[in-house]
């Protein structure tokens, strides 16, 4: 017949065996709680956040290059006096870059905020089209009312006064959005992304 202290010990030696089991789960529970609050959890995360890295320079880089063809390309057509010349040519552009952009937004695994800047720059790009073309199409209709040189130098100089203003409020439209991703990265990664092309300072 089980006694009385027999009963209690068991019963000691149970509620022990379950403390310990206990304590066995709560400590590491607690424990990696206590580090990821003061911030020690730094293997994973650490290679993380260098891949992220890595992968945001990359494709900020080839997305602030592929500006800078376009750039270079459209200051290249202002020797030609072909108007249709041109028009073909700034159409193929804005759709070669766009088309380049949307292929460096395939890169995987940069900031969430370079494939944004570089959706914002592609939509700037396609209402820049129509912006060009209209001034295009101006061009060629005063043209052929055959103006004397000095009604054309003055047409010209408004139409691109207007054009300009145009183009100036597309590229200010996004302005503030597209400084705050920048400044936002540069932060968070500690670095200092690239304006333009060959242009890199890394902050350690």
């Amino acid at each position: 017949m089980e006694t009385k202290e027999n009963k209690s010990a068991k019963q000691s030696s149970g509620n022990s065996m379950i403390r310990n089991i206990a304590v066995g789960v709560i400590t590491p529970v607690l424990a990696a709680a206590i580090i990821y609050f003061l911030g020690f959890n730094k293997g994973d995360d650490k290679a993380e956040f260098r891949k992220k890295k890595e992968a945001t320079e990359k494709v900020w880089t080839s997305y602030i290059q592929n500006k800078e063809i376009f750039s270079t390309v459209m200051k290249k057509l202002g020797g030609s006096e072909d108007i249709e010349a041109v028009r073909s040519s700034i159409n193929h552009e804005i759709e070669t870059t766009i088309s380049n952009l949307d292929n460096v937004k395939k890169e995987p695994n940069a900031d969430q905020r370079v494939y944004s800047s570089i959706d914002i720059t592609i939509q700037q790009m396609k209402d820049m089209k129509p912006l060009m073309n209209k001034f295009l199409d101006d061009m060629t209709a005063f043209v052929a009312t055959n103006p004397t040189e000095e009604q054309g130098m003055a047409y010209i100089q408004q139409l691109s006064i207007d054009l300009q203003k145009k183009m100036g409020q597309l590229s200010q439209r996004d302005s503030m959005r597209l400084a705050t991703y920048y400044d936002g990265m540069n932060k968070d990664y500690r670095i200092t992304l690239p304006r333009t092309a060959g242009i890199r300072k890394d902050e350690e």
